[in-house]
């Protein structure tokens, strides 16, 4: 018998979203921030899907169909934050009848400051020094670098905010911060670590599937935050990486599935992805863990393709079977 599978989204707590389209018998269909939104991309004929977008309010009425797993989607601790706690008390619920996976509650500790204090100690991982602050002058940031003991150069981010948007690089006391609404929200400083070799930068996304872990890309730039837009597309940089799609799973994912074990043991989700640099010795800098990663998203001429849909099948096996 088909399983149905319910998916779990959420309203923001700011309660904004993009509309994108209203049909004719008023159907909304929206985009918003810190959802993991897998659904679209597990379309198959192995099980059903129904969604629900949990609101702000108390009491919510849910499909009325039979859910044989529930998957939450809400990935966002910084953003969403309300209605986590919702689908904590959800969970609480219905995880006691079937299978729930990425529990509320675990993703509520994946803030970058909790992920710090979760994983010291794990052999083989380094996670730069983070602190969640929430400043109203230049002031109180230097204060902190100072009572903190962090050394320039320092990251500067605001929580909730990805993909290197509101995020600065402080190398001393001259930042002034006029980009930056000083005004007791939430920032996080985290310690600047030198990784580029020979002046280039790496940094690895990595997906983590009912603990065991797959690569999604590498991507190379020249600045120290490197993302999509600003990565090289050169002859080189295109043969790196098609080198580490070749060995990923023979010489690279044997060495660090060790330590993504104690990672996936510690912060207790089924789905999560992992940005990083993976140095010569298979050690891992991490520069952010949590599950709102995008990650089945197509990329055009990816030598990566084969990898991604591995992770995907290794998720619909795990929403069919369950937990390993």
């Amino acid at each position: 018998m088909k399983k149905n599978i319910l998916f779990i989204n959420g309203i923001p707590d700011d309660r904004k979203m993009l509309i994108q389209k209203i049909n004719k018998n008023g159907l909304i269909k929206w985009r918003g921030k810190g959802g993991a939104n897998l659904s679209y991309f597990l379309k198959n004929d192995l099980f059903d899907q129904y969604d629900i977008v949990f609101d702000l309010k108390g009491t919510q009425e849910l499909p009325r169909q039979m859910i044989h797993a529930v998957f939450n989607q809400i990935s966002d601790a910084d953003t969403h934050k309300n209605v986590l706690k919702k689908a904590d008390s959800f969970y609480k619920t219905v995880s006691k009848h079937v299978p729930f996976f990425n529990p509320p509650a675990n993703v509520m500790n994946t803030t970058r400051d909790n992920i710090y204090r979760l994983l010291q100690g794990v052999d083989k991982l380094h996670i730069p020094k983070t602190v969640k602050i929430q400043p109203k002058s230049p002031s109180d940031i230097y204060n902190t670098v100072e009572k903190e003991h962090f050394e320039f150069p320092v990251i500067f981010r605001q929580a909730g905010d990805h993909g290197g948007i509101s995020t600065v690089k402080i190398d001393d006391k001259t930042e002034q911060f006029y980009a930056f609404p000083l005004d007791g929200r939430d920032y996080y400083l985290t310690q600047f670590v030198e990784t580029a070799k020979n002046k280039i930068y790496a940094k690895y996304r990595l997906v983590v599937v009912n603990g065991e872990v797959f690569i999604r890309h590498v991507i190379y730039g020249r600045e120290w935050m490197v993302h999509a837009g600003s990565q090289i597309e050169e002859q080189e940089i295109s043969n790196y990486k098609k080198s580490v799609s070749k060995h990923f799973l023979t010489e690279i994912k044997p060495l660090i599935q060790p330590t993504i074990d104690q990672i996936y043991y510690r912060i207790g989700l089924d789905y999560f992805g992992i940005d990083c640099h993976i140095d010569n010795n298979m050690n891992l800098l991490v520069f952010e863990i949590n599950a709102n990663m995008n990650v089945f998203t197509k990329s055009k001429n990816s030598v990566f393709t084969k990898h991604i849909e591995m992770a995907r099948q290794a998720l619909i096996n795990m929403l069919i079977k369950g937990k390993k």
